[in-house]
């Protein structure tokens, strides 16, 4: 009995104690939270921003070690004896300075030799034969004096700079340039991108983060204000869960309101924000797809003679995805995911086609080997531009993932015959022996300036000579058992007659 009238006397005494503490706790939780989210976002901003630069220093190194390997292939014909070492020369000189990258083709190359010599520019040809090293401008002057301090041989080096190539403009901005040496024709080898997207990119995302954060900040405020409230605890635990899900992906994700007045305002708030993203999310996906298409139309537009090329394909490499799903050692891979991802992937898969020159692309006669070898390229250039893409998105995609796997690989070959890594077997991605089959099949089936059109019959069989050869047996084999199929989206998506 003494002990119950102990507790009883003890009971009141508690909330008041929790009252006076309660301010100093939320002050100082409050005071850590804004410390570590300040820290997290600058955080954030930082790595993103070395992401980025990161990215762009490897597209340009690629970019170079693609021109590298051009110059490769000229040196090797001369060896061969067929160019003469100055026709061997010339025609590099020729070749690079025509080449162009980017979705809009605004990445080029410039020659220069070890004495600081301009070779080749493709927008100032008065500076061929000068000496770049006697340029009036400091940091002109500095710029070449890095390049020329490039090793002949291993892997190139990464300049910065200011300094205006193209016009005599005060504000100049900063370039970053990758430069490799050549050392059998004594030259070295630059390409450069302006770095000003970088920080626009950033200075765009630290307004983005900052409403997010601050919302985000309001959010987590109240939640710790009610956590201190044991009567709404379970309203709080609802919300925490909605939270999670949202930051795992589940945008479907829902709260229950609450009748406490105080955790229903914030249930109302988190579902509010809920739909907003979900709905944002979904019109980004739609602008998306949308840009996909838009972009694939790009590149098909550059060859006249695709017609509905695009069309059949996606629907085709649909088609025989779901004829795969069933089959053993593809039920693991082919998902409802990876049938969607590659009816929109497949559309661009010769994305890289709009960094080929026209007088490649349209050449009605057989290419040369170094026009082959820049036709080539085009898989490298696809796949480069989608990856850089997938680069600046805060998460990875799965679509993106697969596009860059379709765009680099679709030309590899099931016996390591093909290009431009010469994979073989299971090592080329499972969409791009799948998509390898649907091309070649459009390919046959459609007419060309250069050649009739194959029947459906008639394009069978050609391609049961490939199988084990260019194309996977198994996708082959269900190629073959989803022929009818084929045969009905080459009649519903037929090329327009000529006029």
């Amino acid at each position: 009995m003494v002990k119950r009238r102990n507790n009883g006397k003890q009971r009141p005494a508690r909330p008041r104690t929790r009252t006076n503490f309660t301010p100093r706790v939320i002050a100082v939780t409050l005071f850590i939270l804004f410390v570590f989210l300040g820290w997290m976002f600058f955080w954030m901003l930082y790595s993103e921003h070395g992401a980025l630069v990161a990215a762009r220093q490897d597209g340009l190194a690629e970019q170079v070690r693609m021109a590298v390997s051009i110059c490769q292939q000229f040196h090797a014909r001369m060896e061969a004896g067929e160019f003469t070492r100055a026709e061997a020369i010339e025609q590099s000189r020729l070749t690079l300075i025509s080449l162009r990258y980017g979705q809009l083709s605004e990445g080029y190359f410039y020659i220069l030799n070890r004495q600081g010599q301009m070779v080749a520019h493709p927008f100032r040809p008065e500076l061929a034969g000068q000496d770049l090293r006697e340029l009036k401008d400091t940091g002109g002057r500095r710029f070449i004096e890095e390049i020329i301090d490039t090793p002949d041989h291993g892997p190139g080096r990464l300049v910065t700079y200011r300094w205006q190539w193209l016009n005599s403009v005060t504000d100049m901005p900063e370039l970053m340039a990758y430069v490799e040496g050549y050392e059998p024709w004594n030259w070295y080898i630059v390409t450069e991108v302006q770095t000003a997207d970088i920080n626009a990119r950033i200075i765009g995302d630290l307004a983005r983060q900052v409403g997010i954060l601050f919302m985000l900040t309001l959010a987590l405020a109240g939640v710790l204000a009610v956590t201190l409230q044991r009567q709404v605890l379970s309203g709080v635990d609802r919300l925490i869960e909605v939270a999670r899900r949202l930051a795992a992906g589940d945008l479907s994700a829902r709260t229950v309101i609450s009748p406490t007045d105080e955790v229903k305002s914030l249930s109302v708030a988190i579902n509010q924000m809920a739909d907003g993203i979900q709905a944002r999310d979904e019109q980004v996906r739609l602008t998306q797809r949308t840009a996909v298409f838009a972009l694939a139309k790009l590149a098909e537009a550059r060859d006249r003679e695709t017609g509905g090329h695009l069309l059949r394909v996606r629907e085709y490499s649909k088609a025989l995805a779901q004829e795969l799903a069933s089959k053993a050692g593809w039920r693991e891979i082919i998902t409802p995911q990876f049938i969607n991802d590659i009816y929109d992937a497949s559309l661009l898969h010769d994305v890289g086609k709009v960094a080929v020159p026209d007088a490649i692309l349209l050449k009605p006669d057989t290419l040369d080997e170094g026009e082959m070898a820049i036709m080539m390229s085009h898989t490298l250039v696809g796949a480069n531009t989608i990856r850089a893409a997938r680069q600046r998105m805060k998460a990875e995609s799965s679509f993106l993932i697969m596009a860059e796997q379709i765009a680099r690989s679709h030309h590899e070959r099931w016996n390591g015959q093909g290009y431009v890594e010469c994979l073989s077997g299971d090592d080329i991605p499972p969409a791009a022996r799948i998509f390898s089959v649907v091309d070649v099949y459009d390919a046959l089936t459609t007419a060309r300036p250069y050649k009739r059109a194959y029947t459906h019959a008639q394009a069978i069989e050609l391609m049961r000579e490939e199988r084990g050869q260019r194309f996977d047996p198994s996708a082959f084999d269900a190629f073959l058992a989803a022929a009818e199929k084929f045969n009905a989206i080459r009649a519903e998506f037929a090329d327009e007659p000529a006029a």
